[in-house]
């Protein structure tokens, strides 16, 4: 018989962590966008090195360019991370988008489901401050185009900010694999309550 209060239990208690990231594609310019995204992430230690992780998740896109909403996303993502510097995950995710995509063409009011492959590697820079470097591979797959998307390549740091905040500054190379690439630079801070 399953139970709230066991399941509860052995779950850690959850956060909320609320995101705003501003990308800047340093090619083409009419992509440059603000990210707000609310997460909630579930951990339960599976044993001292291995801990699984579900994140449920909304994500809000505002094209810096177009002044207008880019994309919506609503999701999970199941990973585990291990012994803290290893975490791969799987992400599905519904979409709502007007972005550029596809050979630069405006697809507007198209909803769809994507799923995203992570791999992470995360590595102190200066451990007396708690700053954390990471390198990152994602891969995107469109369902209703029946391809992969996109394959990302990310470098980049983490910085604690007292208890509840956290940036993030960024590198990203973003392979359109049946378009055009492009290079950007990110820049984030979180809060987490």
């Amino acid at each position: 018989m399953f139970s709230c209060s066991l399941a509860s239990a052995a779950i850690k208690k959850p956060v909320a962590r609320y995101s705003v990231l501003v990308n800047n594609d340093l090619r083409h310019a009419d992509e440059n966008f603000i990210a707000n995204r609310l997460e909630s992430p579930f951990n339960k230690e599976l044993s001292d090195k291995v801990t699984a992780r579900l994140t449920p998740f909304v994500e809000y896109r505002y094209s810096l360019r177009r002044h207008k909403r880019e994309r919506v996303s609503l999701g999970a993502q199941a990973g585990l991370e291990l012994a803290g510097f290893f975490y791969a995950a799987e992400e599905l995710r519904q979409v709502w988008r007007s972005e550029p995509v596809y050979d630069r063409g405006i697809i507007k009011n198209t909803n769809m489901t994507e799923a995203l492959s992570i791999i992470k590697l995360s590595f102190p820079l200066i451990p007396r401050k708690d700053i954390k470097g990471y390198i990152s591979g994602e891969y995107t797959y469109d369902f209703r185009a029946g391809r992969g998307t996109r394959i990302e390549s990310i470098a980049g740091m983490l910085i604690p900010v007292g208890k509840s905040w956290e940036a993030n500054a960024a590198w990203r190379h973003r392979d359109r694999i049946h378009a055009d690439d492009c290079d950007t630079l990110e820049a984030g801070v979180t809060y987490i309550f």
